[in-house]
C-alpha cells in the first residue's frame, strides 16, 4: 500500500494518529485505556488502533510535561506487554512538539531489544514516514493477513540494526557482481572505486525518484531502462546512465 506522504506528514504534526493509522495505513479501530504503575506513579496510555493483535498506544507525558526518560519508558513497555504482547507506543510531551515511537524486539532465548525513533514537529518526518510505509496495509491483503505477517512488517520497519546489516550484505553482493561487468579499467583498485561510484549514484537516483522528483515517475530508472531496450541492446549504460551521471551530475 502506497502511503500518501503529504497527508501522513500532516497527521503526524497534528498528532492525529487515529486517522493516520486507520484511514491512511489500513489498521483497524481500537479504543482502550490502560493504566500502569511505575515507581508508585500512574502512567496513562490510550490504544487507538490495532492490526491482528498488534496494538498502537499513545502514552501521556510525565507530571513535568516531558516524555518519560528511557529507563522509565522501558519499564512502561514491560508493563504494557502484559496486556498487549505485540505493540507500538508513541510517547508525547505536553507541548506536543516531540514524539518518541517505541517498539521492542522479542526473540526466544534472547534479551529484549528496544528500538526507538524520535520525531520533532518541525521536522519533515521522512524517515518516520518511511517506517510507517512498511506497516501500511491494503484492502487486498486483509483476507490472508495474520499476526505473524503484521509483526514481521513492524520488525522490518523498526529493527534498524537488522536492516542496516541486510543493506550492507546486499551492497557487497551487488558490488562484487558489478565488478565482473567492468571492462577497460586495468587497475583493480580503480575498478572497485568505479563500481562503488556507480552503485552509489544509482541509489541516490532511486531515492530521488521515489519522491517523484524525476518526471513525476517513481520508477524513473526502470522506465528509462524499458525505453532503452526498445531502442536497442545494451544502450542503457552508454546512452542513459553515462549522460546522467557524467554530464548531468557534472553541471550546476
Amino acid at each position: 500500500m502506497l502511503l500518501d506522504v503529504t497527508r501522513a506528514r500532516s497527521h503526524l504534526k497534528n498528532l492525529d494518529f487515529k486517522t493516520l493509522f486507520i484511514e491512511e495505513m489500513g489498521w483497524d479501530k481500537h479504543s482502550a485505556n490502560l493504566s500502569v504503575t511505575i515507581s508508585d506513579k500512574k502512567v496513562e496510555l490510550t490504544a487507538f488502533a490495532e492490526k491482528r493483535g498488534v496494538v498502537a498506544f499513545t502514552c501521556s507525558p510525565s507530571l513535568d510535561g516531558r516524555i518519560p526518560d528511557y529507563a522509565t519508558r522501558r519499564k512502561i513497555e514491560t508493563e504494557v506487554a502484559k496486556s498487549a504482547h505485540e505493540h507500538i507506543i508513541i510517547y508525547l510531551d505536553a507541548n506536543k512538539t516531540t514524539q518518541v515511537w517505541q517498539w521492542v524486539k522479542r526473540e526466544a532465548g534472547k534479551p529484549t531489544a528496544c528500538r526507538e525513533h524520535t520525531y520533532h514537529r518541525d521536522q519533515p518526518g521522512d524517515a518516520l514516514i518511511q517506517k510507517l510505509q512498511a506497516i501500511a496495509f491494503s484492502f487486498e491483503e486483509e483476507e490472508e493477513l495474520t499476526l505473524l505477517d503484521v509483526t514481521s512488517r513492524v520488525r522490518a520497519a523498526f529493527d534498524v540494526e537488522r536492516i542496516t546489516k541486510r543493506f550492507y550484505d546486499r551492497f557487497k553482493t551487488e558490488h562484487a557482481a558489478f565488478l565482473k561487468f567492468i571492462k577497460g579499467i586495468p587497475d583493480e583498485e580503480m575498478q572497485r572505486w568505479y563500481a562503488s561510484v556507480m552503485i552509489n549514484r544509482l541509489m541516490f537516483i532511486y531515492f530521488v525518484q521515489k519522491k517523484g522528483f524525476l518526471n513525476k515517475d517513481e520508477n524513473y530508472l526502470r522506465s528509462k531502462l524499458e525505453q532503452s531496450e526498445e531502442q536497442g541492446k545494451n544502450l542503457y549504460y552508454s546512452k542513459f546512465l553515462c549522460a546522467l551521471f557524467f554530464e548531468g551530475f557534472a553541471k550546476k
